[in-house]
């Protein structure tokens, strides 16, 4: 290699010589003939003109302007273009560098297969009954509860509607030591025992009290709304939380469960579409209730409620959707009948199909009365802005439950005007479900 080298160095430094200075002199003693053999002077080369052609081969050839660098991920950085230079004339070019030995490719070593997790055993449905005495409100709630657990496992729902012979209904629960022979057929409240028990009302607890020894620890007893007994005699009471009600078994919930998804809302509303897409914007909808233990809607009130209604939807060309519940007081249902009638919307007055779903799916704003849990748990539910209207009479349980839908800034009192705000809808009834599915799993990992 020493020798190769040794050889390419002196080529090269003979090419980089000029030619003029690479010409032998002659030596001394030349004949006179060799002499004569030389040209004539007019046709020699001028040694000038062979002396700066020699000096400019010589000189070093001036450097391209230096390229502006590429960015990093440029086309010009990933692939810069290769320029040959071709030997001069009498140089010896340099040998090339043998190509380095091509390495074997390497077959990349396989990766590990991922193991294979055996997919979960689907799930048997399990049997709900949601027990009642058929009551709308009372129903709801045990139904809405059911029909959240069966959004979350595999179910089936049975609506049961207590009914008791006689008297024997109004009896308390520890009068009542033999509840199933007193209970109508259409009760229906026999083997097989379902797998989860979803009772609500006072007409239930002498049975949802027994479920368990009926169904020998089969069945997960639940009681909605405070039973008024103690609790360790169920699986799990869902009490609303202005009833202030504790336990290890006990969860507290804002409100009651009901009925109320989106699905269901864009549902009924499709039914409706035809009477209410027209409808001038804001749409107000307007849910009563009526007289209980702690209220009442008397005329007086009606008008001034009215009233309170009737001027902001005027100044704001909107509409309006109302409707009644079975405890609305009548002469409370016709004079809000006669004095917003006038008012682009509709007032529904018990005939034909039930539009409160899509009232509330269609409204802007709603409006709820202070004596119903349910409906302003409902209204919530939506993400729209409720209105609380004052009726007659007060109850410190409620002004509580409203303080809990103010905090969650889903309710407002209602002061005669109508403004916008936006909270995220309440769920309390997944939130309830979500739970009893949980402690039915627990229990059943334990006694497995």
């Amino acid at each position: 290699m020493a020798g190769i080298t040794d050889v390419v160095e002196k080529k090269s430094t003979e090419a980089a010589e000029p030619k003029a200075a690479r010409t032998r002199k002659a030596p001394a003693g030349t004949t006179a003939a060799a002499k004569a053999a030389k040209p004539p002077a007019s046709k020699r080369p001028k040694t000038a003109k062979v002396e700066a052609s020699a000096k400019a081969e010589a000189a070093p050839k001036p450097r391209a302007a230096a390229r502006p660098k590429s960015r990093p991920g440029s086309v010009e950085a990933e692939a810069a273009p290769v320029v040959e230079t071709a030997p001069e004339p009498g140089s010896v070019p340099a040998p090339r560098p043998k190509p380095a030995p091509r390495k074997a490719a390497e077959t990349p070593a396989p990766e590990p297969a991922a193991p294979i997790v055996p997919a979960a055993p689907a799930r048997d449905p399990i049997v709900i009954w949601a027990l009642s005495d058929g009551r709308a409100g009372i129903e709801a709630q045990a139904v809405g509860l059911a029909e959240a657990v069966a959004r979350q496992v595999p179910a089936k729902i049975v609506v049961k509607r207590v009914g008791w012979s006689g008297r024997t209904g109004r009896l308390p629960w520890w009068a009542n030591w033999l509840p199933r022979r007193w209970l109508t057929p259409e009760s229906e409240i026999q083997p097989p025992w379902p797998d989860l028990w979803i009772a609500a009302g006072r007409a239930t607890l002498p049975l949802s009290i027994r479920a368990r020894r009926w169904s020998g620890g089969k069945t997960y007893v639940v009681q909605i709304q405070d039973p008024r007994v103690p609790a360790h005699m169920f699986d799990l009471v869902i009490p609303p939380k202005h009833d202030r009600l504790s336990g290890d078994n006990v969860l507290p919930i804002t409100g009651s469960p009901h009925r109320v998804t989106a699905a269901r809302l864009a549902s009924e509303y499709e039914k409706f579409e035809d009477q209410i897409e027209a409808l001038p914007r804001p749409r107000v909808a307007v849910l009563l209730g009526g007289k209980s233990k702690a209220f009442d809607l008397s005329a007086v009130r009606a008008a001034e409620m009215a009233h309170q209604i009737q001027l902001p939807l005027e100044q704001e060309g909107g509409s309006l959707l109302m409707t009644f519940s079975r405890r609305t007081p009548e002469p409370a249902q016709a004079l809000l009948t006669a004095r917003l009638r006038h008012l682009p919307g509709i007032i529904w007055d018990g005939q034909g199909p039930n539009p409160y779903f899509a009232f509330l799916a269609a409204a802007d704003y709603i409006l709820v009365t202070e004596d119903s849990t349910n409906m302003a748990t409902e209204a919530a539910s939506t993400g729209k802005p409720v209105f609380i209207l004052k009726m007659d009479g007060q109850s410190l349980k409620f002004r509580l439950f409203h303080q809990e839908l103010e905090g969650m800034g889903a309710a407002r009192p209602y002061g005669g005007a109508f403004h916008g705000w936006t909270y995220e809808p309440v769920d309390e009834t997944g939130r309830a479900a979500a739970e009893v599915v949980a402690r039915m799993d627990a229990r059943a990992a334990r006694t497995s």
